[in-house]
């Protein structure tokens, strides 16, 4: 669903002539001459920005020529496992969003930075992984500037490519972390995906919950898909990769124009 969305709400409606039909109209000789009458058409979007993203069909490889995929390590595995080779993988290890447009991206030597990737990208689906290097702060910390900072990149985003869709990730459950051990971890992790979930629901973006799809009945990332209890390995990526060819917001769905 583009970005130029008309919308300002979870329904968008916007009039428009978009059309006419002829009537008979008589002037004053009683002369009776055709009469155009405009139609009044609205663009009605019915997709629920507060909710995650739900399954769908599959795409095909096709669709991934036109895929971003950015984030910090954790994205890192689509770059060296993923098979969806048509699509760009960006990605910085220990990436803190405090530092995203001077921390330089991992395999580049030109000193490019994930800020600079997605100020410059064209491409018209854009997926972000962010938020596992903050989730070590306090609630308050993360509020007072990575959730504002994030805010900045979607703005960001919006101005240089507005046609863009826009996917913001959830921080899955990993089933460990260094340095935020349970109960904490599962605390932090609830309220990190709430901002996350509230900012795509503010700014029309979708949003994919991950643990939907790629978690055990613990609730955790599944053992199999991580070789350290974070960071995906070849079984992971290729399920994180199915998840999202199975995830995709269409526009023919979800947005009609209606003509009366």
């Amino acid at each position: 669903m583009k970005a130029s969305r008309l919308l300002t709400g979870a329904l968008a409606v916007i009039l428009a002539g978009c059309g006419g039909k002829t009537t008979a109209a008589s002037d004053s000789s009683g002369v009776t001459e055709p009469e155009t009458v405009e139609y009044a058409c609205r663009v009605l979007d019915y997709y629920d920005y507060s909710q995650p993203v739900p399954y769908s069909d599959p795409v095909d490889d096709s669709y991934f020529s036109d895929v971003l995929f950015a984030g910090d390590s954790r994205m890192g595995a689509m770059a060296i496992w993923g098979e969806l080779e048509e699509a760009q993988v960006e990605y910085v290890t220990s990436l803190n969003l405090w530092l995203i447009d001077s921390m330089p991206l991992d395999d580049h030597e030109d000193g490019s930075t994930m800020y600079d990737v997605l100020e410059g990208t064209d491409k018209n689906n854009i997926y972000l992984l962010f938020g596992i290097n903050e989730i070590r702060n306090s609630e308050a910390y993360f509020d007072g500037w990575a959730y504002e900072q994030y805010q900045s990149i979607l703005d960001m985003l919006r101005e240089k490519n507005p046609d863009s869709d826009i996917y913001i990730l959830s921080t899955y459950h990993p089933r460990s972390i260094t340095g935020l051990p349970e109960p904490a971890l599962s605390e932090h992790l609830d309220w990190v995906n709430s901002r996350l979930e509230a900012l795509a629901g503010m700014n029309y973006v979708y949003y994919l919950d991950l643990d939907n799809g790629m978690t055990d009945e613990e609730g955790l990332v599944r053992t199999e898909y991580v070789g350290d209890g974070l960071h995906f390995g070849p079984t992971g990526t290729h399920a994180l990769e199915d998840y999202i060819r199975t995830h995709v917001v269409r526009r023919d769905i979800y947005v009609k124009e209606v003509c009366e």
